[in-house]
């Protein structure tokens, strides 16, 4: 269902929308708070740091991409669990979940990132558009 959808209607499943929510019909002006987007954009980018850091720190693992990446989470096999038939079958269904596991991992990094730049080039626009919104007609 696309947004469209959810809120025209697709003959089923739509999104009812409260005909009083305050900004539907332009009565509210569209402000966004620049300097909370861009202190949570910089929350976030401290995490990021852990996500995108090296593998090793101080002789331990750190859980960075880097860290899973070296592991060889996605080579679990035979020669580590063992040979008979019940460990060759684990063996296979371990290594199909780490390479899983790592492929999610990384397109979390990658997303996390997104959000990041995101919130970023967002709050640069959003303190444009919020000037010339307050009618200083600067944007």
């Amino acid at each position: 269902m696309t947004q469209k959808d959810a809120v025209d209607g697709d003959g089923g499943g739509t999104l009812p929308l409260d005909p009083k929510w305050p900004g539907l019909d332009g009565d509210v002006p569209l402000h966004y708070n620049v300097a909370t987007i861009r202190t949570i954009a910089g929350e976030l980018k401290e995490y990021l740091a852990g996500v995108e850091g090296e593998a090793f720190d101080e002789g331990y693992t750190t859980g960075s991409l880097k860290s899973i990446e070296q592991s060889g989470v996605e080579k679990i096999g035979a020669e580590q669990i063992g040979e008979w038939a019940d460990a060759r079958a684990l063996a296979s269904t371990a290594t199909r979940g780490g390479r899983a596991f790592l492929d999610a991992y990384r397109r979390f990094a990658e997303a996390y990132k997104s959000v990041v730049l995101a919130m970023e080039a967002h709050a640069d626009e959003y303190a444009k558009t919020n000037r010339a919104n307050e009618g200083d007609g600067s944007a």
